[in-house]
């Protein structure tokens, strides 16, 4: 072999060393990262939280708040412990209702509210008692268990469960029995 074959030769195998330097350089090889599909995912953990959800449908906007938030992303849910919300109109930023509970759990994707222990529904033509409660946001929808005490200024019921829309329109008790007991002594006359 002549000189420059010898140099052409070193030069092309110095360029091959460089440029696979380089390349190694700007993306390194790294081990692929294992999926999380199998693994559990870690909870979330927060303390006094407050946010709100916004319901377009019945246009509402519900302001919760909690003191203890486990937040499950892999299952879009939330639990509070305790629950105080307050329900706004978006048309006129009214309170139309407050709600509270010792625990709930929200259902982000399904729109939905669980709220146990000590619940409480307060607006100004009502009051509902129960140590149970669904609240499905979308339809406006609730059913309450658990020694359900309804009283407004125009009347006071008791059942074991019920069922209404948040306006007490459709309203339906049952008992355990199957009777529900409503009081219609306070009702005042026309």
């Amino acid at each position: 072999m002549d000189r420059k074959s010898i140099f052409l030769a070193l030069f092309i195998f110095i360029t091959i060393i460089f440029s696979l330097y380089f390349t190694l350089e700007e993306n390194p090889i790294t081990p692929p990262k294992p999926t999380a599909e199998n693994k559990e995912l870690p909870e979330e953990e927060l303390e006094g939280v407050n946010f709100s959800v916004f319901n377009n449908q019945q246009n509402q906007e519900l302001k919760l708040e909690t003191e203890h938030l486990k937040n499950f992303k892999d299952e879009q849910r939330m639990e509070l412990r305790p629950l105080e919300a307050e329900v706004y109109s978006t048309n006129s930023n009214q309170l139309l209702y407050t709600l509270s509970g010792d625990f709930a759990v929200y259902h982000s994707n399904d729109q939905y509210l669980e709220i146990r222990g000590n619940v409480l529904i307060e607006s100004d033509r009502y009051q509902i008692e129960a140590e149970e409660l669904d609240y499905y946001l979308n339809r406006n929808y609730l059913e309450g268990r658990g020694s359900v005490k309804i009283t407004g200024s125009e009347f006071n019921s008791r059942a074991a469960s019920f069922n209404s829309d948040l306006d007490l329109r459709n309203l339906k008790l049952k008992g355990d029995n199957g009777q529900a007991e409503v009081d219609f002594d306070e009702m005042s006359e026309d």
